[in-house]
């Protein structure tokens, strides 16, 4: 339930950052890990915030109304603490992308 949790707290950054736009999601697994991969079509992520994303209340360079900076946070707190690893960026082709990896034990 808890990684549901952090997965819909992702995919809802996304649409919130992509109005008109589709939200993708897809995984991978091998050997070593089980791998998420969320992203949008957005304008993506400010370069200001992209070392912030995760810090706790942070709401970065154009937040939405209504959120309080938690969200992004809560997820890293609740991956990590299965043995996993998120990471935020830019794709290429525009908008943000989410990496989740759970490591296999």
């Amino acid at each position: 339930d808890w990684t549901m949790e952090a997965v819909m707290n992702l995919m809802k950054n996304c649409m919130e950052h992509t109005p008109g736009g589709t939200v993708h999601c897809s995984y991978a697994q091998n050997p070593l890990y089980t791998e998420i991969l969320i992203w949008d079509e957005g304008e993506g992520f400010a370069k200001e915030d992209l070392p912030h994303l995760f810090q706790r209340f942070y709401r970065g360079q154009s937040p939405r109304p209504g959120g309080i900076g938690i969200g992004l946070s809560l997820a890293k707190e609740i991956i990590t603490r299965q043995n996993g690893t998120i990471r935020a960026r830019n794709r290429p082709e525009g908008g943000a992308l989410f990496e989740i990896r759970f490591y296999s034990h």
